[in-house]
């Protein structure tokens, strides 16, 4: 891809993105395009070479998808791990062996010695220098965490029960074709394909329990997810996470109980949430749903109210999965890496 910067706009990094026909992985293109991060070239790569389905674009230039190969990479600054877990582990050496940074957002990092956990809103101090490997939160633990952290560092907090609804397109383009084929199976009585979540999600709600204790498909289980924000934030509240798949095709809503330290109320919770970087406090509260906040930027908040006893509220948190979440993070960790002088 030819050089998009003009030549007095510094330094400009060969960027690469490894699954770049997944769903997160068109929401980073998006980003680097939007955003103008300064690429002197990119690489588009596959783990599931198909002969039939090698051709994308990047910024509205057509691309070839070229099969992963560590001999062919050439040269490598940042790169972004965008598959499966499964794909993500197959190059979690590569930083290593060739000298880049990778940011991955497979989770195939996860529990990896020396790997930090990076929510750019929140923590960007543990983003490092030089190559090596920067794993990105689960889009839940990165929405609750923005939200938690500046509730955290405004106002103090005491305690968080938060139950999430996960959309269909954390399992990529085949969870949102699966939905779509049960609605029309339903509407034309025709039998339901389950091949990506086991039982019917069209016009349904699975809470994460049902399947057991690796999580529902497309997430995490909520000890992990648990674990991913206490590291984000630092931790020092307590914290109950519980995820229910629905039938939407874009955005995490959770409906949040939060807790404040005493003598604490809803004007500094308000004020904590107007203070938290990514957090959008909305006052308008019609267009506070999934169908509304698909692509849009920032975590919003609305519906701030009582929740029983005195410090305790009810908020309502959406936030894009895809464009405005994971990937919107991802870039972020990117431009924090470029300026501080690139991954070498």
């Amino acid at each position: 891809m030819p050089d998009r910067r003009s030549a007095g706009s510094g330094r400009k990094a060969h960027v690469a993105l490894f699954d770049a026909q997944s769903l997160i992985a068109k929401g980073v293109q998006d980003r680097l395009v939007e955003r103008s991060f300064p690429i002197a070239s990119v690489h588009l790569y596959t783990s599931r070479p198909d002969p039939d389905a090698n051709l994308t674009e990047f910024g509205g230039q057509a691309m070839f998808v070229a099969p992963a190969d560590i001999d062919a990479l050439g040269p490598l600054d940042i790169a972004f791990l965008c598959g499966t877990r499964p794909e993500g582990a197959l190059y979690l050496d590569w930083p290593g062996r060739k000298g880049f940074a990778a940011i991955d957002l497979t989770a195939a990092s996860r529990g990896e010695a020396g790997v930090p956990l990076v929510n750019a809103a929140v923590n960007p101090e543990a983003i490092p220098g030089g190559p090596g490997l920067i794993g990105t939160p689960h889009p839940i633990a990165l929405m609750v965490s923005t939200v938690l952290s500046a509730i955290r560092r405004g106002c103090g907090l005491r305690e968080a029960s938060i139950v999430v609804l996960q959309p269909v397109s954390e399992c990529g383009e085949e969870g949102i074709a699966e939905l779509y084929q049960q609605a029309l199976g339903l509407m034309n009585f025709n039998d339901l394909p389950s091949q990506v979540f086991g039982r019917q999600i069209a016009f349904n709600l699975i809470p994460d329990f049902l399947y057991g204790a690796s999580g529902p498909p497309g997430g995490s289980a909520t000890e992990e997810l648990e674990a991913e924000i206490a590291q984000v934030t630092g931790g020092g509240f307590d914290l109950s996470l519980a995820v229910v798949l629905a039938p939407v095709f874009h955005c995490h809503a959770a409906m949040a109980r939060v807790v404040l330290p005493a003598s604490r109320g809803r004007e500094d919770l308000l004020a904590a949430l107007r203070g938290g970087p990514e957090v959008r406090l909305q006052a308008d509260q019609r267009g506070s749903t999934p169908v509304e906040r698909a692509g849009e930027p920032g975590v919003m908040v609305t519906g701030v109210r009582p929740a029983g006893p005195e410090g305790a509220f009810w908020l309502w948190i959406v936030n894009d999965n895809l464009r405005s979440g994971a990937a919107l993070n991802a870039v972020r960790i990117a431009e924090f890496l470029w300026q501080r002088g690139g991954s070498r």
